[in-house]
């Protein structure tokens, strides 16, 4: 029987604390260039993981990560970038543009950029080979029926692939991290987390705190939130509501945002919008009736990004005078949620849990939401059926640290508002957390005083004052008539 070099290593290493699981691979030296030509020295490789951490027989998987050189002769300690989302973050060193925008980190410390597990990764995802369920996007109980079918479909998928969608969770993200630095001989670095990729970085320091010398979380998501609050959205759409009240023009035709919100979903549930739009995946063009639920599902995506919030009041206008062009750009943009069944996605939120105190306000906030629970979809849809395996360590307890961590919010970020921050800030005793005025979720990070000027002093241990700065107030669009300023209106 032949046996592998990587499970020899993980046979001799692979339960050993001093060594972890990962082992690097196609290691090289490597320059990037940004804009101006500026040449940045930097190595590349990959880490080799178990994709299930708890079986010593599960396959393997390269996780990319991606060590750029200081600037600096005297560098502070090296500083690990954890993306959200998709989980993808070295591609930005081969964008010269994108390299760009992290100078200024990199003028005070190494920077390493780190994809989590998983990523482009087509095997963890099941593509739904039906017809588009029909009525997917007008109610949750038929939302939630066509992702119960799914996930099953998915499970099965999956078992005949040999993949193994119960190891990508927070604890193996954060394991993946560990073992990276490890294997880096890194004694000391400095965590960079977005969203999910702050999720990974708390519970790193619930696990291996000692390595860690400051952290940077922005649009935090804390391990005890995997669910969250409908109650912070319907706070988000009165902050939403303030601003067009404040806009003298659309306050004329809109005098009550939530208002014309609460009227537009009364009207969709009596009558569904019907929408035309193409299947990704058949590109043949299908009906679509859209419901409450679907509308709900929208903002929800969308009603936090700055770039969209401009064009959601006329968005919301048009569609009460029946006018569904804007609708079904939306909807084009977001209708993959009934066609694809995320193994890796769907398992990393649901492995974290809710606790059931946490749980029982959630179901009550929904009731009373507008929005019912769609805060939490599609988690919610699969919570009850899709199987998770016991994580190594308690994740719903809140994490109690003082480890020097800088939060920065957005104070129109719905996904992670600055209410679930503060939340989480309790347990930090030596935290600053920055408010950025008018961001969204993803707008957040790019505040140029923030990004450029407090982070980089921040990792470098100085002084850092509380403070509330400002991306710029919201600008909508006008209600009606010709306009180049959002993708969804036609000209």
């Amino acid at each position: 029987m032949k046996i592998s070099y990587l499970v020899i290593l993980f046979i001799i290493f692979g339960s050993t604390n001093a060594f972890g699981q990962g082992v690097l691979s196609k290691v090289k030296t490597k320059k990037f260039k940004t804009t101006t030509s500026l040449k940045i020295e930097g190595e590349t490789g990959y880490l080799i993981v178990p994709e299930n951490r708890d079986k010593p027989d599960s396959r393997r998987i390269k996780i990319k990560y991606v060590r750029l050189k200081s600037l600096s002769q005297n560098p502070a300690t090296p500083v690990v970038y954890l993306e959200g989302g998709s989980g993808a973050s070295t591609w930005q060193v081969d964008s010269p543009k994108d390299l760009s925008d992290w100078l200024e980190v990199l003028e005070v410390s190494d920077l390493i950029f780190f994809d989590q597990r998983g990523t482009n990764d087509e095997s963890l995802n099941y593509y739904w080979k039906g017809d588009y369920p029909k009525n997917f996007l007008v109610s949750e109980e038929q939302a939630f029926a066509h992702y119960k079918t799914m996930s099953q479909q998915a499970s099965i998928a999956f078992k005949d692939r040999k993949v193994d969608p119960s190891g990508y969770h927070v604890v193996a993200h954060a394991d993946d991290v560990h073992d990276l630095t490890k294997a880096l001989k890194l004694d000391k670095y400095s965590l960079y987390g977005f969203s999910f990729g702050s999720h990974i970085g708390m519970t790193l320091m619930k696990r291996h705190p000692a390595q860690i010398e400051r952290a940077v979380f922005i649009g935090a998501d804390a391990p005890n939130q995997s669910f969250n609050f409908p109650s912070h959205l319907d706070t988000h759409l009165d902050k939403v509501s303030n601003l067009v009240a404040q806009d003298s023009l659309l306050s004329l035709s809109i005098p009550d945002f939530k208002e014309l919100v609460a009227d537009v979903m009364k009207q969709l549930k009596e009558e569904p919008a019907v929408v035309t739009v193409k299947n990704p995946l058949t590109r043949k063009d299908i009906d679509l009736p859209i419901g409450p639920f679907g509308l709900s599902l929208l903002l929800r995506l969308d009603i936090d990004d700055s770039n969209d919030i401009p064009a959601i009041p006329r968005l919301i206008y048009s569609i009460k005078n029946k006018n569904y062009d804007m609708l079904t750009w939306f909807v084009q943009k977001r209708m993959v949620f009934g066609l694809v069944f995320p193994g890796k996605g769907i398992n990393q939120g649901l492995a974290s849990g809710v606790s059931n105190e946490r749980w029982s306000i959630i179901q009550q906030e929904a009731n009373e939401s507008i929005f019912s629970n769609v805060v939490n979809f599609p988690f919610s849809a699969a919570k009850d059926h899709w199987a998770t395996a016991p994580l190594a360590l308690n994740t719903l307890l809140p994490l109690k640290t003082d480890i020097p961590t800088l939060f920065v919010s957005g104070t129109l970020d719905a996904r992670t508002p600055v209410e679930q921050v503060e939340e989480t800030i309790k347990g930090f005793s030596n935290a600053i957390h920055i408010k950025v005025k008018y961001a969204g979720h993803e707008q957040a990070m790019w505040n140029a005083k923030t990004f450029n000027k407090t982070i980089p002093a921040f990792l470098t241990g100085k002084q850092v004052e509380e403070e509330e700065v400002s991306n710029g107030i919201i600008k909508f669009l006008a209600l009606e008539g010709p306009t180049n300023d959002h993708p969804s209106i036609k000209q």
